[in-house]
């Protein structure tokens, strides 16, 4: 297997069919890495009560995909991209009063992933809730991308992440 030619090529896949509510950016420095791909989403509306009335003033949410490049991963690896999104996280996400809610996501795209990776994987989960700084909740959540099993691992019981991933892990998409 061409590990890099297949990256690109889920890469390419990935920009072509995400929703088009997305804007993607290649080669993206975000807390100190280079992203092969950083996809966002944000959206601003009037604040409405049970979600139907208007109540005055704005809300906003957002969404980020930040996808890496992986060729091989262990536990270890696994434990240091996971403080690495946390970081990134921080810095993406800024509260204030209007924020209603943010979700970061880590892709790492690997050949292989052995069953520790999978486990460890597994348990990790990361939620906080803005109260001081503004208000809102983030949430925090990793996947990893094996080319060789054409499958997607995601961390804690997050089958929306690996969902938007399944079909782009099929080369005929």
């Amino acid at each position: 297997m061409d590990f890099s030619a297949e990256f690109v090529a889920l890469r390419d896949r990935m920009i072509a069919g995400q929703d088009p509510a997305f804007t993607s950016r290649m080669n993206v420095q975000v807390a100190g890495r280079t992203a092969a791909l950083v996809s966002s989403f944000s959206v601003s509306e009037q604040r409405k009560a049970l979600g139907l009335v208007a109540v005055g003033g704005e809300t906003h949410a957002h969404e980020y995909r930040l996808l890496f490049a992986v060729p091989e991963l262990d536990v270890q690896a696994l434990e240091d991209w996971w403080d690495y999104v946390l970081r990134a996280a921080q810095e993406l996400v800024q509260p204030d009063a209007s924020h209603e809610f943010s979700i970061v996501s880590l892709i790492l795209v690997t050949e292989r992933v052995d069953r520790s990776v999978e486990k460890r994987l597994a348990k990790l989960k990361a939620e906080r809730y803005f109260f001081s700084e503004g208000r809102g909740w983030m949430d925090v959540r990793a996947a990893v991308a094996a080319l060789a099993e054409g499958k997607a691992y995601t961390s804690h019981r997050d089958g929306a992440l690996k969902n938007v991933l399944k079909p782009f892990l099929q080369k005929n998409t």
